[in-house]
């Protein structure tokens, strides 16, 4: 048996190339190609391509969500700026508006602060979910990640303020 005419190739018949290289050896008696009758070197080749594959793969998908949760910061970021506004002008307001109980304007100044923590809360889930894809995929690979998961609120979902941390 002579080996198949290989060249050219296209990117869709790489993976049939490297079946067939993997299958045929060059013999020293005739100069010419003949299937390989074992499979241990061939099995390791394929092996380490499908490994090298998986490690780009896996590299570029962990980019991704490095790239996402650096994203998802600035969301954070964004929101509490707006949040910022939100209460100057709200508090500008209240204070024009001498009719309105204290207890109505510290309940609307609550509604604005509430509505701001939830926004940020579900974005903080969503930087988790990213860090825990990042581990799954350095576990996988067999690395540590090092990624700093001090951000990461607790699962309880309780926010903590600094009165509770310096308690």
């Amino acid at each position: 048996a002579v080996l198949p005419k290989l060249l050219p190739l296209s990117l869709s018949s790489f993976s049939d190339f490297l079946h067939n290289i993997s299958f045929f050896s060059a013999c020293t008696g005739c100069s010419s190609y003949h299937r390989k009758d074992t499979m241990s070197s061939s099995g390791s080749f394929m092996d380490k391509m499908k490994k090298v594959g998986k490690s780009m793969v896996d590299s570029g998908a962990k980019t991704m969500l490095k790239t996402d949760v650096v994203f998802l910061e600035r969301e954070i970021k964004n929101r509490k700026m707006a949040f910022g506004v939100e209460v100057y002008d709200l508090m500008q307001q209240l204070e024009v508006d001498t009719g309105m109980p204290t207890a109505e304007k510290e309940a609307k100044i609550r509604l604005a602060f509430d509505t701001a923590r939830k926004d940020i809360a579900v974005v903080q889930a969503k930087i988790e979910c990213k860090k825990e894809e990042m581990s799954v995929l350095d576990a996988e690979a067999g690395t540590v990640s090092t990624m700093d998961n001090s951000s990461i609120p607790p699962s309880s979902g309780a926010v903590l303020t600094d009165d509770a941390l310096s308690d």
